[in-house]
C-alpha cells in the first residue's frame, strides 16, 4: 500500500514514473541515482565512454561509497573492507547532483533532516500518551492546554 510507504520512496516512485528510459540512462539507473539523491542529498553518475571516445552509457555509482577528492574535480569509490582499496574515477567522467548545503559546498544535505527534530518530539508526545493510558491513572482522556498569555 502506497499510504504505508515512506515518503521518499512515494517521491522515487513518482519520478521514476514520470522518468522516460533512453539509450544513455535506464530506468533502474535512474531510479538508484534518484534514491540516493533524496536520501543523502548527493545523487552520481559516471559517464561511460566507447573506445572512440563517445558517450555510451550513464552507470550509478553509489553515494553511500562515492567521495569528492581534495581538488574537488576528482571522485573516488571508497568501500571499506578486508583488501578494498578506493577507486579513483577518470577526472570529469562523474556527474554529480547536489542538494545545496549552506555551511559547505562539496556535498550536499537531504531537505529531510529539518523534519528529524519534529518527529522525534512527535514520538515523545505519541509514547508519553500510551503508557499514561495503560497506567490507567487517567480520566479517559487527556487534556492539552495552553496559556492564553502566549498567544
Amino acid at each position: 500500500a502506497p499510504h504505508h510507504s515512506s515518503a521518499i520512496y512515494v517521491k522515487r516512485n513518482i519520478l521514476t514514473s514520470t522518468f522516460i528510459p533512453n539509450k544513455y540512462l535506464s530506468r533502474q539507473t535512474f531510479d538508484s541515482w534518484g534514491l540516493d539523491f533524496l536520501l543523502f542529498g548527493n545523487g552520481y553518475l559516471e559517464l561511460r565512454e566507447n573506445r572512440l571516445g563517445q558517450a555510451l552509457t550513464f552507470k550509478h555509482s553509489p553515494a553511500k561509497f562515492t567521495r569528492r577528492g581534495a581538488d574537488l574535480e576528482t571522485y573516488w569509490f571508497v568501500q571499506h573492507g578486508y583488501d578494498t582499496k578506493p577507486y579513483e574515477f577518470e577526472t570529469g567522467k562523474v556527474h554529480h547532483l547536489i542538494e545545496p548545503d549552506i555551511n559547505q559546498e562539496i556535498y550536499g544535505l537531504p531537505e529531510y533532516l529539518a523534519a528529524i527534530p519534529s518527529v522525534l518530539l512527535n514520538e515523545a508526545s505519541t509514547l508519553f500518551r500510551r503508557k499514561y493510558y495503560l497506567n490507567g491513572s487517567h480520566a479517559g482522556y487527556i487534556l492539552y492546554i495552553s496559556d492564553a498569555a502566549q498567544k
